[in-house]
């Protein structure tokens, strides 16, 4: 709580995946990858519950002997067209529902992402309510130059190749994807996880960094393996 805002986190994650068979409880270093944003949210000073929404039931036992409470979501929501954002809703009207909780704010968490810095959630919740934000969002300060294929060639997507700005010039902001803080009512009445007054928290790097394929998995392992996560106060989960 904060303020007198009671906030819970909801980590969406489905069983089925595109580039990894059983994404979500593919290990890293022994750990599931379910527990690295279910540890995340614990070490907030400031989530009073942590939930996780799913269709599969070996998520739904992991994610419980990890210390979360479980949602189970309907199949019309975890088909791949459904959005998470379809998800995280019926999960926002469950709890308030089915568990007669009620609460304040949503944090958003993808458990796509492996690396968040220790505290910066907080720091991104007091954000939202003390400047009276709707969404805050985890981003990075990266202006990449992007194309895109059209049948057998190239165009750019984002700038002009004769035009080209330099980097100072471009002030355009990359979501990670690593966390969205969105007050209830407002994910209820838009449906989804931007409100109307939105702001970004400048993150740390690594939460640029996601699982989506296997070269991702393999990167990941490699960098916990170093000592990058010490040196940036990043949250890994012990093996315990």
């Amino acid at each position: 709580m904060y303020k007198n805002n009671r906030i819970v986190a909801i980590i969406p994650a489905r069983k089925g995946s595109k580039g990894i068979k059983n994404k979500n409880l593919i290990k890293l270093l022994g750990i599931p990858l379910i527990n690295y944003s279910i540890n995340y949210a614990k070490k907030s000073k400031l989530i009073d519950r942590i939930f996780v929404s799913t269709d599969g039931e070996n998520i739904l036992k992991t994610s419980k002997n990890f210390g979360a409470e479980v949602i189970k979501r309907p199949k019309k929501y975890a088909i791949d067209t459904a959005s998470s954002d379809s998800a995280v809703v019926h999960a926002i009207k469950f709890i308030k529902e089915k568990l007669g909780y009620e609460f304040d704010i949503v944090v958003f968490l993808q458990p796509t992402t492996v690396l968040r810095k220790i505290g910066e959630l907080d720091q991104a919740i007091k954000m939202l309510v003390n400047r009276k934000l709707d969404t805050v969002f985890s981003s990075v300060d990266y202006q990449p130059f992007l194309w895109s294929r059209f049948k057998k060639n190239l165009r750019p997507n984002n700038f002009n190749p004769q035009k080209r700005k330099r980097r100072q010039n471009i002030f355009t902001i990359n979501e990670t994807g690593s966390y969205y803080i969105t007050k209830k009512v407002a994910f209820l009445k838009t449906k989804n996880r931007f409100g109307n007054k939105i702001l970004n928290f400048n993150s740390d790097y690594h939460s640029m960094l996601e699982i989506d394929k296997m070269n991702d998995l393999k990167y990941l392992i490699d960098l916990i393996k170093t000592n990058i996560p010490k040196k940036y106060k990043l949250c890994i989960p012990n093996k315990s």
